[in-house]
């Protein structure tokens, strides 16, 4: 009787959303985010690996997304953070339409960052 083939791994984006909406876990990912300056991509990352990454791997996963983190998520957090109170003189419905596209860009924006992490593990045989 032969075994059960293994089944491959979870791709990243689809462990990360399970992960998330666990009990606490959004809690102390946002926690981890604003009081400490935390990439919770490279922290979701680091789980997802489900190993203990050496200096170099962790450093190559920074190097990768630390631009496009820069670059694109963070003004788009930003952006829809400025837009949670309202944009005088535009009034606060005014705005909801708009914060609401702009969340689903930062969305989109770290689900391409994780696309991009799970390329490397990949390429490195980690998964």
């Amino acid at each position: 009787m032969s075994a059960a083939p293994l089944s491959p791994p979870p791709d990243f984006w689809s462990f990360s959303l399970d992960f998330y909406g666990r009990p606490g876990v959004a809690e102390a990912c946002l926690e981890l985010q604003e009081r400490h300056g935390l990439d919770v991509n490279l922290v979701l990352y680091c789980c997802w690996r489900g190993d203990v990454l050496t200096q170099g791997q962790l450093q190559a996963a920074i190097a990768l997304t630390a631009p496009w983190r820069a670059e694109i998520v963070q003004p788009l957090r930003a952006l829809r953070r400025r837009l949670k109170p309202g944009f005088p003189p535009v009034p606060e419905a005014g705005t909801l339409a708009l914060r609401k596209r702009i969340a689903d860009a930062e969305l989109e924006a770290e689900s391409l960052q994780q696309q991009a992490l799970d390329a490397l593990a990949r390429a490195e045989g980690a998964v």
